[in-house]
């Protein structure tokens, strides 16, 4: 019996199981999401986020419980230097699952990656000022209507690349 040829049907699988890690090893793109993020490594933190005042959406990549990196597209503001990251709907994404149980996290804002710690905000009164920053720069109705939903805001600060 010859055992050098592989069989039609594990080949087959393992050509499969190839492509479909190629697809969803890839960058998100719009609301598709994706797995590692690629980019030059950021060794020293922004001291101010204003520059993302121009940038429509950039990405995060979280480490969920499976392990595998999660990474989606987000939008962001600054306020007073500080970035801030927000969420709506009725359930929570994966990505504010991911940082609720590790609020490590990495973003990847022009080819560049950021890693930052996440947590959500707590204090009403940033919850608003976040909230009108998201306001001035999206242009919320035109997205949602007239029904814009409630959103949640996170809190985004710069960490060192080993921790």
């Amino acid at each position: 019996m010859d055992t050098s040829k592989s069989s039609p049907t594990g080949t087959g699988i393992t050509t499969l199981l190839g492509l479909l890690l190629l697809a969803v090893a890839c960058q998100p793109q719009d609301e598709q999401p994706g797995l590692w993020l690629d980019g030059e490594e950021v060794v020293e933190a922004p001291q101010d986020w204003g520059f993302t005042d121009e940038i429509e959406e950039i990405f995060i990549e979280t480490r969920p419980w499976y392990g595998l990196p999660h990474s989606t597209t987000i939008w962001c503001v600054e306020l007073d230097g500080a970035l801030y990251i927000g969420s709506y709907g009725p359930d929570e994404k994966a990505w504010e699952t991911a940082v609720a149980s590790d609020p490590k996290a990495r973003l990847e804002i022009k080819d560049r990656l950021y890693p930052v710690e996440i947590r959500r905000i707590q204090d009403p009164d940033l919850t608003q000022a976040v909230n009108q920053r998201y306001f001035e720069k999206y242009d919320m109705e035109e997205v949602f209507g007239e029904d814009v939903p409630e959103w949640w805001f996170y809190q985004v600060t710069s960490r060192t690349p080993q921790s």
